[in-house]
């Protein structure tokens, strides 16, 4: 990229994030102040992503999205944001009614905390910087987070449905997350700054998780164990750091709505409320565990409410007015934020939730066709009962995807449930609430699809799926801090060393630590780093130095930006096979690439969907097949692909062979037979150009490796 171009994008950047900051602090500084500066960090992160969202996501949806459009759209957001005017409880003291005294912390707790905490933290930083400088990887991210972003930036518009992979519906997924991602790429038309967003929210959900325990008033030590136990999970390595997945978005806003829910419990604030609402809203819209976890939440959180009213003797009624309020308010911003998503599913595809069906009382609301993969290897946990040799190697995948957190968060919610009734009275109705809440979005989780993913009986990919378990363990962890510092010492110590020795395995595994010198290397930055943040504090009166250590950390910044695009951008997506190598020489910009796969499949973890974009997203790239029944399929015969080929006035042809390696295709003999010339073969992909004097884009692209068909 030219450095003239990366200067353009990054002033874009600065300047759309600095309206996003700005208008994030005037709703903060005029509604919040009443916050502890922990909870005004959280509420910032929850409504300044919502502004982020909403200035991409308005161009999207009015059809003009542009970096020009995005900006314009932030100046709204700020303008807007000025409107907001105080209220007796935004201007009232920082709230800290009604708190019982937290447990105090033995030196041997916070020994394993620092320990627990210190080698995650360090884990985490060493493997971003491994994957600080390389390419995005993995099937989702590169076969449709990324290409649907790639998509809209092409066509400025989200009334589309993106589709690149057949036989799947990922382009009804809920997208609030990939917005986020979008908010990276557009001002460079490039992604390299992608992980950005992925790894801050994987960082506030660590806080959140602690600020959840905070509020349940669990030991210090104990909190700081459970935000460090939350993002040592394996599974969450897995999916963030090298693949970029959005699943942190909605891991944080969905602690964050707990936090905040939890909080109106003490407080009765509304403030409380639209911040949880506005919370579970974004997490329900980013992925599809969320739009099922939200209303669980939402519904248990409504019947406490409802029980402890008529508990007090303030309503004899099922619901009163002011819980039917309160629901209101929450679940409607809730729906609001995932609203956009279902309303483009149900005007593009006839149902907001494609591709499931919907019913009511034993009627069809919304149907939707045969979904030919989920009933080939969406199996959830829940379709093997009462087979024992098939759910013992589905435990297996869990302890691959969550190790040990599990086991050790059941105990704990075990224990809350007794230790949260006292004498017989309810001396902890939050604690227990957010126990059941735990069990219940547990079990939700072994009914979820493709919680057993892989063929009948041989849940082999399952392991990837356990993140869809996380919002239980969301709600668990801090409900197993409180319990630590409630149980008898001996007692208390052993469950928090059990957490502790499961978050320096996950951490281990999930961030793959293979020595101790990338370790130390990175403990040792993070000790400098937390060094001059803790100076920097010191000298916060001091207005020159604050400014002259921004202009530094902005000058870093931008040569550390430029670097890393150099890196990625220099060899993006080369050496990894011989096709896709000949495909990013063939296609480097402005051409039309068709691809026709005979079955899902990767090239070791890699899609050559997002690669086929090219480095600045200028290559149009479509499946060549058609839509049948909302589902994008392969053309079933010989005449209907050849006539596709000739009207996609193709450039290049990716065509992916059989799972069974070097196995051709039915595309592949078609395109042949069509006179298409085989430029490159590899055991996944055969590439290939028109036939010479084809009316291609620009001509065709030029015969790359010579290869016979």
């Amino acid at each position: 990229m030219p450095l003239q171009d990366f200067l353009a994008g990054a002033a874009l950047f600065a300047v759309m994030l600095a309206a996003v900051v700005a208008a994030t602090a005037l709703v903060v500084r005029r509604r919040l102040r009443h916050l502890d500066p922990l909870e005004t960090g959280l509420a910032c992160v929850v409504i300044g992503t919502a502004i982020l969202i909403a200035v991409h996501l308005l161009p999207l949806m009015l059809g003009v999205l542009s970096r020009a459009g995005v900006i314009a759209a932030a100046a709204l957001a700020v303008g807007l944001a000025a409107l907001v005017r105080p209220t007796s409880e935004a201007v009232a003291p920082v709230d800290r009614r009604a708190r019982e005294p937290a447990p105090a912390s033995s030196r041997f707790s916070w020994a394993l905390a620092a320990l627990a905490g210190g080698f995650t933290a360090a884990a985490a930083f060493a493997h971003l910087a491994r994957w600080g400088g390389d390419e995005v990887i993995g099937d989702d991210p590169t076969s449709f987070h990324l290409p649907g972003v790639g998509r809209w930036i092409q066509e400025g518009t989200l009334w589309q449905i993106d589709q690149f992979v057949p036989l799947l519906a990922q382009g009804n997924y809920p997208n609030n997350g990939d917005v986020v991602l979008l908010s990276t790429i557009l001002p460079w038309h490039n992604d390299f700054l992608v992980r950005l967003p992925v790894v801050l929210f994987l960082v506030t959900t660590a806080v959140a998780t602690f600020a959840v325990a905070r509020e349940l008033r669990a030991s210090h030590a104990a909190s700081v164990l459970a935000g460090a136990a939350i993002v040592s999970l394996p599974v969450v390595g897995y999916v963030t750091i090298p693949r970029a997945l959005p699943d942190p978005i909605m891991w944080t806003t969905f602690a964050c709505a707990i936090l905040f829910l939890l909080r109106h419990a003490r407080t009765g604030r509304r403030s409380d409320l639209v911040l949880a609402g506005v919370g579970l809203g974004i997490a329900a819209g980013t992925k599809w565990y969320g739009v099922s976890s939200v209303p669980v939440v939402v519904a248990i959180w409504v019947a406490a409410r409802a029980l402890a009213a008529r508990r007090a003797g303030r309503s004899r009624r099922l619901l009163d007015a002011a819980v039917l309020r309160d629901g209101a308010l929450v679940g409607g911003l809730a729906l609001l934020g995932m609203l956009v998503w279902l309303v483009r599913n149900l005007a593009l595809s006839g149902n907001p939730v494609f591709p499931l069906d919907v019913e009511l009382f034993g009627v069809t609301i919304f149907s939707a066709p045969r979904d030919v993969i989920r009933d080939e290897v969406g199996f959830s946990i829940a379709d093997y009962a009462g087979q024992p040799e098939v759910l013992a190697k589905v435990a297996i995948k869990v302890v691959e995807g969550l190790g040990s957190a599990p086991l050790v968060c059941a105990v704990g919610v075990v224990a809350a449930l007794v230790l949260a009734r006292r004498g017989g009275r309810l001396a902890q109705p939050r604690v227990l609430v957010l126990a059941i809440g735990a069990v219940a979005l547990a079990l939700l989780y072994t009914v979820t699809p493709a919680t057993a993913l892989g063929l009948r009986d041989t849940p082999s990919l399952a392991h990837a799926n356990t993140r869809y378990a996380i919002p239980s363990l969301l709600l668990a962890l801090p409900v197993l801090a409180w319990v630590a510092g409630r149980l008898p010492a001996v007692a208390g110590r052993a469950l928090e060393a059990a957490l502790a020795l499961g978050v320096l395995y996950g951490a281990r595994e999930g961030y793959q630590v293979t020595g101790g010198r990338d370790v130390v290397a990175a403990a040792i930055a993070l000790a400098a780093l937390a060094g001059a943040a803790w100076l920097l504090w010191r000298l916060r009166e001091r207005r020159v130095v604050l400014v002259a250590a921004a202009l530094a950390a902005a000058l870093v910044g931008l040569a550390a930006g430029d670097r890393m695009q150099d890196r990625i951008n220099d060899d993006r997506y080369a050496n990894v096979d011989r096709g896709l190598d000949a495909l990013l020489r063939s296609a480097p910009g402005d051409k039309r690439v068709g691809l026709a796969f005979a079955t899902y499949w990767s090239l070791g973890d890699l899609s050559p969907v997002w690669p086929a974009f090219g480095t600045r997203i200028d290559n149009h790239v479509e499946f060549v097949g058609e839509f049948v029944d909302g589902f994008l399929t392969p053309y079933g015969d010989e005449a209907s692909f050849r006539a596709a080929l000739e009207r996609g006035h193709y450039d290049v042809l990716v065509v992916g062979r059989s799972d069974i390696a070097r196995q051709n295709t039915a595309a592949e003999g078609w395109a042949i037979a069509a006179g298409w010339r085989t430029i490159a073969l590899s055991e996944r992909l055969r590439v290939l150009v028109p036939p010479v004097g084809a009316g291609t884009h620009e001509g065709g692209a030029a015969n790359v490796d010579g290869a016979r068909s």
